[in-house]
């Protein structure tokens, strides 16, 4: 292999490539554990929470048949977002077995990603859903206070990235 200035440049070249390439890996990586933090976070120990409804019910006031509903719709939700997060976590490591296997292909990495994603919009949807039906056990003045505790909770700052509160206008856009 011949030494010479041009040839010492195409080398350090590749091995600019294969550590920008290593960077990206690494950032792909972080952006999971990121997804999988505030998917999992939620659905791990934490649903233990959901099981337990004093804090509703000591703020809305609930009734001791509310809080039967609302309880066994919290026990739901947890079994939901539980078997999401297994799900999720589950294609998070064949996604990492297939980002270091792949050299230039990215099938196997996307039909991961897409996965993760339908697993992730799937715990969405549930808490949408959850949402909805507890609201139906409330009566309109506890439906106003839920709801002002749901605005208050969704606009706090991101967990991920710390960005600050976000509002939105009567019409639902951001001013």
């Amino acid at each position: 292999m011949e030494n010479s200035p041009s040839s010492r440049m195409s080398e350090d070249s590749d091995w600019d490539l294969v550590d920008r390439i290593k960077a990206g890996d690494i950032r792909a990586f972080d952006t999971f554990g990121i997804a999988r933090h505030a998917l999992c976070r939620a659905a791990g120990p934490g649903t233990d929470r959901l099981r337990d409804v004093s804090f509703l019910s000591r703020e809305l006031k609930l009734t001791d048949a509310q809080a039967a509903e609302i309880k066994a719709l919290h026990a739901r939700l947890a079994t939901r977002l539980d078997e999401c997060c297994a799900r999720h976590c589950g294609v998070r490591a064949r996604l990492g077995e297939a980002l270091s296997q792949e050299t230039n292909g990215t099938a196997r990495t996307e039909a991961a990603l897409m996965e993760m994603c339908r697993a992730y919009e799937e715990s969405e949807r549930a808490t949408l859903d959850h949402i909805r039906r507890a609201r139906g056990v409330l009566d309109a003045k506890q439906r106003a206070r839920f709801d002002r505790m749901l605005t208050e909770c969704l606009c706090r700052e991101c967990p991920s990235c710390d960005a600050p509160p976000q509002h939105a206008e009567p019409d639902g856009h951001k001013p």
